[in-house]
Parts: C-alpha cells; structure tokens; sequence
C-alpha cells in the first residue's frame, strides 16, 4: 500500500509577488508533499490565478485579524497531523497564535523580511515588533530564513527551535546572453515590486536623476504598480511605470533592460536579484544590511559612480554588464534548486 503524502499547509497572508513565487518554488521542490494553502488577499497585492493552481487545497481566510485566526483553526481541524509552513509576518503571526505546536503540528516559519527591519516606522514601533516575535518565537518549532543573514537575526534568547537557511531561486526563466545596448547613447534601466515603502520607488527616482545628471542618457522603468503618489513621484523623474503584469510580460520587461537597479530600503531576500541575475541583466544594489555579503562592485554607490563613464563606450559597457552578471551567478551559487530541495527535506522532515 502507498503511504500517505505528508501534508504541508502554507499560510500567508500577502499571497502576491515574492511570497507567491517563493511558495510555489517550495511546492515544486518537495512534489512528495502534499502542498494546501490558506492565505488572506490584499488591495495592493492582486493574484495571479495561475498561482493558485497545483494545490490540494486552496482557503481564503477573512478580512479581520481575528477572523483570520479563527478560520485557520477550522482549517487545521482537518489535519490529524501536518506541517504549517508559515510565510511573513502575519503569517506566522496567524499560525502561532491559532495553534500550538507539538509532534503532530510542526510549525516552520519564513519571516521574508521580519517587521521589525522596517524603517518606515519609529523605534519604539519596531522593538514592538521585536518583542511580539520574540514571544511568538516559544511557538515555533524551526525558522527557515531565506538568508543567512534572516538566520542570524532569528536566534532568540531563551528559544530552542531549530534554524535553516532555504535559499530562494528561480525557475522558468529562460537565460540570455549579456551583451550591449542595443542603442550605446541610452541605457535602459529598471526598477521593480510593489510601490510602497519597503521597494522605495523614491530612491530609485533619485538614481535615475543623479545618473542623468551626470551625463547618462537613462530609459527608465518601473516594473509593478501600488501607491498612486508614489506613482506620480517616478513619473515627475521621467519614468514609466507599467503597473502589475503577470510573471511572463515582467520577465519580458526585464530582459530588455541593461540594469536593475534594486531599490528598497530593507529585504529579506529578492528575488528580482535573481530573476534578473537569471536574464543575463547587470544588477546593482541598495547598500543595506540584506546585502551586507555582497561584494562593493555590485552596490549602487560603485554603480552611480561608474555607469556614466563606462556608457560613454559601448565596449567597455559590455564588458561591465558581463563581469557584472558572472559576479552575480558566483554569488547565487547557492540559489539552485538541489539545495533548496535538500533544505526544504530537512525542514518538513522529507
């Protein structure tokens, strides 16, 4: 007789962009689970269908907090026994909360960037933040950061659950070659996510207007869509945003691109990095501490420094954009899928 497939239930409460991505990366990565979702939907996150599909099951809890926790404690009745693998902030709040954990109900969470890195908000707001993981933290049977920084920041005091680093990756991208512009006078630049604080459409803008006055004639874009202000503000600078695509058109915008220009002002980690790594796109960085292991060539400080000069030559700019896309791979060597299957082994005990 076949054994039972090993149930995992993800829940999150932003199923969009990034945590839509890193979860059907995980499905695809442990085929021998059987993989159920639970998650709430936001105005400013829209799903895509397609995301929703390969499940065995697929829950939307309600609009309020408490709601929320309650319908997925009707959800986990169904379970005699299961993995939660609980995604973000609210997620792992839900979870912890509607929940104990015991031998029968391992609880994993993947913070993608804990709350209290934010740096929208006041200290007093984020050492709250701090105190009410650290609490949930006593409910939580393994943190698996999607860094080895993400890792480090969840070693709680007094807490004895276990921590795993399970690497984000990217798949169905079709890798191209790095190569100039098509036009050596303008280089085209991106930018992409959600426009809010955390991606920092703002500073991007400010990039964009510091390589022009430098003397770089700049296409920029902004892949995605969001705040409506923060809109207006990129389109002041001369950038055109495209609003939310589906995975394939942002694929589709990136790979004709010179340079990502990755903006925001806390992460846990990005996978546009590697999506863009991926299409053979040069990818410079925020110098914030997400990025505290990447070398100071593949930062944007070295980049507004460096760009106007080597665009002036469109053999020099080839050369850049393909050291800068080797050093990328050589520091993502880790992304792959056979270390993330061997991580995901051990933190659903596979």
């Amino acid at each position: 007789m076949k054994p039972n497939r090993k149930a995992i239930l993800h829940v999150t409460e932003s199923f969009g962009g990034g945590v839509a991505a890193a979860i059907r990366h995980y499905k695809k990565n442990s085929p021998q689970a059987e993989h159920h979702l639970v998650y709430a939907p936001r105005d400013d996150a829209p799903i895509d269908a397609a995301d929703l599909q390969g499940f065995a099951s697929v829950t939307q809890m309600g609009s309020s907090h408490l709601g929320r926790i309650l319908d997925l404690r009707r959800r986990l009745a169904a379970f005699d026994e299961v993995t939660i693998h609980a995604h973000s902030s609210f997620g792992g709040a839900y979870t912890r909360l509607s929940t104990a954990k015991s031998l029968k109900r391992r609880i994993v969470y993947t913070p993608h960037c804990y709350a209290f890195e934010r740096q929208d908000i006041g200290l007093v707001k984020r050492v709250l933040f701090w105190l009410m993981e650290w609490a949930l933290a006593f409910n939580t049977t393994l943190f698996a950061g999607c860094s080895e920084r993400e890792v480090k920041l969840s070693r709680w005091p007094a807490v004895k659950a276990g921590r795993l680093m399970i690497p984000n990756i990217m798949t169905g991208v079709i890798a191209g070659t790095p190569g100039p512009s098509s036009d050596q006078q303008v280089v085209s630049v991106v930018g992409a996510g959600r426009l809010g604080p955390q991606k920092d459409p703002e500073f991007f803008a400010r990039c964009i207007g510091e390589l022009r006055r430098r003397g770089l004639d700049v296409s920029a874009t902004w892949i995605g869509g969001g705040n409506p202000e923060l809109e207006a503000t990129l389109r002041e600078e001369g950038v055109l945003v495209t609003g939310w695509l589906s995975s394939g058109e942002v694929q589709q915008h990136l790979r004709q691109a010179d340079v990502y220009i990755h903006s925001a002002l806390w992460e846990g980690f990005p996978l546009a990095v590697l999506e863009a790594t991926a299409l053979s796109v040069a990818t410079v960085v925020r110098d914030i501490p997400a990025f505290e292991e990447v070398s100071e060539d593949l930062k944007l400080e070295s980049a507004l420094k460096i760009l106007p000069h080597i665009c002036r030559s469109q053999l020099d700019f080839a050369a850049w954009k393909q050291k800068n896309v080797s050093a990328w791979r050589s520091q993502l060597a880790n992304n792959t899928d056979m270390h993330q299957e061997r991580a995901l082994n051990v933190a659903y005990e596979l």
